[in-house]
């Protein structure tokens, strides 16, 4: 589950790189913060069932190998001249993606772990976080006033 996540971040990377270097490096760095408590969540469990911090950390590191493959083939499949309009529809995709997979898997492992309506309200308080975020950035950062 945490690899195919992985990917459409990798591919995010390198589509928000190819709208805006200083939008790809963000998001590169975001995901870099966002992947450190990730790893761990792969890491422990596996830790705790195998007792092997080899097996658990190798098994977090090809998980999170899948982003940067998936910049590799991004980069491979997709030419060096790409429309600004085929990237955002490309971004659009990507977020959908990642979108299913949270609602998909996700979701119904929180509603199991912590309820419906814990899940639920987590779901929307997390969104609502990112909305702000959105709009503190686009107000603070006069560089991404066209990009987002």
């Amino acid at each position: 589950g945490i690899a195919l996540h992985n990917f459409p971040e990798g591919l995010a990377v390198f589509l928000a790189s190819k709208k805006s270097t200083s939008l790809g490096t963000t998001l590169a760095a975001a995901m870099t913060l966002h992947n450190i408590p990730e790893g761990v969540a792969v890491a422990l469990p596996i830790y705790f069932v195998t007792k092997s911090k080899f097996k658990a950390v190798m098994l977090a590191t090809v998980s999170g190998l899948a982003e940067p493959l998936a910049v590799v083939v991004a980069a491979l499949f997709f030419p060096s001249s790409i429309s600004q309009d085929a990237v955002d529809a490309m971004l659009g995709g990507v977020a959908g993606i990642m979108a299913f997979l949270a609602l998909y898997e996700l979701l119904p492992l929180s509603m199991n772990h912590v309820g419906v309506d814990t899940a639920i309200a987590s779901l929307f308080a997390g969104m609502a976080v990112m909305s702000i975020m959105l709009v503190v950035m686009k107000a603070s950062l006069p560089e991404y006033q066209n990009i987002l």
